[in-house]
């Protein structure tokens, strides 16, 4: 299920970007070593004056970094299971491999007043600041001139990690915060992103293309069922429309509904129902809701107050326990939140199946070959075979 035949920009842009399954990871502009691939409105377009908007004379000329670099394109999945829990995942795991599962939260109080769900994530980056393990973190942190629009930022300390915690629950290409680590020349790097984004800076190393994942010492990932258009959703609904000015917001969570807390106090919950259909178009594609591909898997799941975490690699187990020997977490059984479980194991399962058997990034969904045949016969029967 690997990559068979070398692609690039030409086959990128027909298979992925023109079907709208592209997720605007970035991993193709930071891989593209001509520096012709810019992000416009989160979709990967062609700069270079000599090519066409939908092929590339560099690809035409043996350049295939950008297509590798995809993970939409023939994820090289048997590699990147390997590489982070020495197998790949079955069938009968949703969720994705894992070592152990735990709930955490962080003991700062001012990391629980500025964290998500119990500020564990926060906590963990701000023990490696602290302890110099960590030179610098790759996250999604609050634009300085746009209220609630998240941008790729290279942070480098445990203050500039508070200033930009929290969830804004727009999408930020994250990975291009890659290229300010590498001409920072930083050596002990962690990311924090969404799920895509965790197989995104994967995918890249998979494919050797390793310049930009060198630094990378840890990836933290954010279980994600979708995320929400900033102009549709935070601009016209809640702004606009619900006449809240992004200016006095002060959080957004989502608890099985969309709560805005405002500087008054105030929370005004929007239900789900109407929150979906700003999400944006290529969560419809994502099969993976847990962060697959983390050394650490991190989400809320309905709970207030901590932080489930998935511990998946030997890399991730090793940072959580260094990080409670030091006393910035508290840990308790995961047994002991049954329903968030339950909300883990139906939300994952469910997102499987956003994947279709024809689709270029079917292995997603299906881990072995022959799953994936058997699928892929079910799906191009005539009505009433098969």
């Amino acid at each position: 299920m690997e990559r068979d035949a070398r692609k690039h920009w030409k086959h990128l842009y027909e298979e992925i970007v023109a079907t709208e399954i592209c997720c605007g990871c970035s991993a193709c502009i930071v891989a593209c070593p001509h520096k012709v691939l810019e992000l416009s409105d989160f979709d990967p377009v062609q700069t270079d004056p000599h090519s066409p908007f939908d092929n590339c004379i560099h690809g035409e000329e043996g350049c295939s970094l950008c297509a590798m670099a995809c993970l939409r394109l023939g994820p090289s999945l048997q590699t990147i299971e390997s590489a982070v829990f020495g197998r790949r995942r079955t069938d009968d795991e949703p969720e994705g491999a894992y070592r152990f599962k735990t709930l955490a939260r962080a003991t700062d109080e001012r990391v629980l007043a500025r964290g998500q769900d119990g500020g564990a994530v926060t906590a963990l980056l701000k023990h490696g600041f602290d302890t110099n393990e960590l030179d610098g973190a790759v996250v999604a942190a609050p634009s300085e001139d746009v209220p609630w629009l998240d941008e790729p930022k290279l942070i480098r300390s445990s203050e500039e990690l508070l200033r930009t915690a929290g969830s804004r629950y727009t999408y930020c290409a994250t990975p291009l915060g890659l290229k300010q680590a590498v001409a920072a020349r930083c050596k002990n790097v962690a990311l924090v992103g969404v799920s895509c984004e965790s197989t995104a800076v994967r995918e890249l190393a998979a494919e050797g293309i390793k310049r930009w994942v060198r630094p990378l010492r840890l990836v933290i990932g954010l279980m994600c069922c979708e995320t929400f258009d900033y102009g549709a959703f935070m601009v016209a609904k809640v702004e606009r429309g619900m006449n809240l000015p992004l200016s006095d917001i002060t959080k957004v969570n989502v608890k099985g509904r969309v709560i805005v807390t405002m500087k008054d106090g105030r929370n005004v919950e929007i239900p789900l129902k109407e929150a979906r259909p700003y999400a944006n178009e290529w969560c419809h594609h994502c099969p993976d809701f847990a962060a697959e591909h983390a050394d650490l898997s991190c989400g809320g799941l309905g709970m207030e107050g901590w932080t489930m975490i998935l511990v998946r690699s030997e890399r991730g187990e090793s940072f959580l326990r260094r990080a409670l020997d030091a006393g910035v977490l508290e840990l308790r059984p995961a047994e002991e939140e049954p329903q968030a479980l339950k909300v883990m194991d139906r939300l994952a399962r469910k997102q499987r199946q956003r994947v279709r058997a024809s689709d270029p990034h079917a292995a997603t969904r299906w881990p072995t070959n022959e799953l994936l045949a058997t699928a892929l016969r079910a799906e191009t029967a005539p009505d009433g075979d098969g």
